[in-house]
């Protein structure tokens, strides 16, 4: 049962990225894929056995109030989405020392819907473009968006268009083991949901220094919690 249901589900994939990315999946690749996929799911939950329980929210403690600095020698990249009424998506990326101090922004601003998970899946799609284009190391991205989170966490997407953005999205942390995903609070994500909406001032734009005004007393506030 588990078979037919995992090569089901490839071809409702492949049939969805046919529709809506324009993607041909060959045919031969179906079952190999399933067989792949199976095989992975029945490798996490055999590490999830071994692994203490924790809470269904990742990183929730420790995340709930403020902005936390990443470990030494690691960057931290915050994102958010904020939905204007015609459609558009203003995403927010504020990218962040161990020491608290901002070394990159950037806002993206993009035709959508008024789904608020494929905003936010967007929005980590971009991070992850930008952490791909800048060739950067080792870097947690952080958002506030728990639902993509723990979909990402689990493997368990949902079938629609934020789900399969998601599992995109996964195989990058897959492939790469010092690029992480966590939740933090809104209370913690205050640079990047600010940036976000300043996104339909100032578009598509990237600081390296001199940043905006939106963010400079969020990050400062953020700084103070910095031991």
């Amino acid at each position: 049962m588990q078979i037919i249901t995992t090569i089901t589900y490839t071809i409702w994939f492949a049939r969805n990225q046919k529709v809506f990315q324009h993607q041909d999946i060959p045919v031969q690749l179906a079952l190999p894929r399933a067989l792949k996929l199976l095989h992975e799911y029945h490798h996490n939950i055999n590490d999830q056995r071994l692994e203490p329980k924790t809470s269904s929210h990742p990183s929730f403690a420790s995340n709930d109030k403020s902005w936390s600095p990443p470990p030494r020698n690691c960057l931290k990249l915050n994102v958010d989405a904020h939905l204007q009424d015609d459609g558009h998506w203003g995403l927010g990326m504020v990218l962040r020392r161990d020491d608290g101090r901002c070394v990159g922004a950037a806002t993206r601003v993009i035709k959508g819907s008024n789904d608020v998970g494929l905003a936010e899946t967007a929005g980590l799609k971009e991070a992850l473009n930008l952490i791909q284009a800048m060739e950067l190391d080792e870097v947690i991205v952080e958002m506030d968006a728990a639902v993509i989170v723990n979909a990402i966490h689990n493997k368990i997407f949902p079938r629609n268009q934020w789900g399969l953005l998601a599992h995109e999205c996964s195989r990058a942390f897959d492939l790469n083991n010092k690029l992480s995903l966590k939740w933090v609070s809104r209370e913690g994500n205050h640079a990047a949901h600010s940036l976000a909406r300043w996104a339909f001032t100032e578009p598509n734009k990237w600081w390296s220094n001199y940043f905006p005004d939106c963010i400079n007393h969020h990050i400062q506030k953020d700084m103070a919690f910095v031991t």
